[in-house]
């Protein structure tokens, strides 16, 4: 498999899966996402493979979706696929994440997409995108995952939750040094190798089927509310105020 945005290694049963756009701080474009996309199908279909480790390159784990081109010119339709996010894929084998840094957005979606989330002292959440004009696609989906208010702060008001919040709250297992990130992750995968592959697949597809039993009602939620916002004036204004490197001037202010 031919990959530039991702690294994927194979060693035993432990795949590791590494964002690997680090001179962009592995800000997740179009071919990011398809080729991670590819991975998680992989490592699905793969028999040998029980767990794997997702962490990203560089300075951080990712500072979120790519927005360097500006707000797009065609207009936006909200379609559901996201070939990244495992749990559109039916991957029920456990997946841990080594976080560090920033974790950013679109980024912070496939870390809490994990099962076991492992990060660094440094490691801080935060979700953007009301400052460019976006809604953030998972913006459902976030209060399955932490406490309404935790979710109300990240998504509504755009503020920081730093590593030891994110871990009172539950959205992280545990906060180690710097240089034990990687082997607080391989030592929660070893664990898991070491347990029953059919009973710990069988819990994790049940945890996420009972999850999104409503799965259809809210996809279609969000696909009015994407497509709205997407094509509002706001989201224009947001793209070039991006770009500019300046405040946004909201049109609706």
């Amino acid at each position: 498999m031919k990959l530039t945005t991702v690294e994927y290694e194979k060693r035993d049963a432990i795949a590791y899966v590494t964002l690997n756009r680090p001179d962009k701080l592995n800000a997740m474009n179009a071919k990011m996402h398809q080729e991670l996309g590819r991975v998680w199908v992989d490592f699905r279909d793969d028999p040998s493979l029980r767990v794997a480790i997702l962490s990203g390159n560089g300075r951080c784990f990712s500072a979120g979706a790519d927005l360097s081109g500006g707000a797009p010119k065609a207009r936006y339709r909200y379609t559901g696929d996201f070939p990244d996010i495992t749990r559109s894929r039916g991957v029920h084998k456990p997946i841990v994440a080594a976080l560090h840094s920033h974790v950013v957005g679109y980024g912070m979606w496939i870390a809490l997409d994990t099962d076991i989330r492992i990060a660094t002292a440094d490691t801080s959440f935060w979700l953007p995108e009301p400052q460019w004009g976006i809604a953030t696609i998972p913006a459902a989906w976030f209060p399955k995952l932490m406490p309404w208010a935790i979710a109300s702060e990240l998504l509504l008001m755009a503020e920081r939750v730093d590593a030891q919040r994110a871990y009172e709250v539950g959205i992280l297992n545990k906060i180690v040094p710097d240089d034990q990130l990687m082997a607080e992750a391989e030592k929660a995968a070893n664990r898991l190798c070491e347990l029953s592959p059919v009973a710990v697949q069988g819990m994790k597809e049940l945890m996420v089927r009972a999850g999104n039993l409503d799965y259809t009602a809210v996809d279609q939620l969000t696909d009015w509310v994407q497509t709205r916002v997407m094509n509002s004036e706001d989201r224009k204004e947001g793209g070039r105020a991006f770009v500019e490197k300046r405040q946004a001037n909201w049109p609706s202010d």
